[in-house]
């Protein structure tokens, strides 16, 4: 795959940042185990969502290279599809749990559910420990200083 690839929890983002189907992606598709979402339905939605912001849209064939890395197989019958995609309104909510195959069919890795505000929890209590582990070291510091 050509151009720069970006981790979103754990998912192999691929494209460049200039196109915003990552953004949309993020917001409102999701895995969904046995789901075919439609190829029509994924670029009506994405153009409505692109509309509405006044941004320019990612070529289909980027749209595409985008769904196969994350684990979307791009499928034909009597519609184009991709499989293990849902569509819906995911704004603000963390990515569920979930195990993405790869092309041998093994599973790699399970994504984390994280929100921002966890993230945020997380730093405060790091910034704490830190602040703690600090004042450790310095009375360990005069207290060898002294002997």
């Amino acid at each position: 795959m050509k151009g720069p690839q970006y981790l979103f929890e754990g998912l192999l983002l691929a494209g460049t940042p200039s196109d915003t189907f990552g953004d949309f992606y993020r917001d409102h598709v999701r895995y969904s185990p046995d789901g075919r979402l439609p190829a029509d339905q994924l670029k009506a939605a994405y153009e409505a969502w692109a509309d509405e912001r006044d941004l320019a849209t990612s070529s289909p064939r980027t749209i595409r290279t985008f769904m196969e890395a994350n684990g979307h197989r791009h499928s034909k019958s009597s519609t184009i599809f991709y499989r293990d995609a849902m569509l819906g309104d995911f704004v603000g909510q963390p990515v569920p749990a979930r195990s993405l195959p790869v092309a041998n069919g093994r599973k790699v890795r399970d994504a984390v559910s994280v929100t921002l505000d966890d993230l945020d929890q997380i730093i405060t209590e790091l910034q704490g420990m830190r602040s703690r582990m600090a004042r450790i070291k310095a009375s360990l510091t005069l207290k060898g200083g002294r002997s």
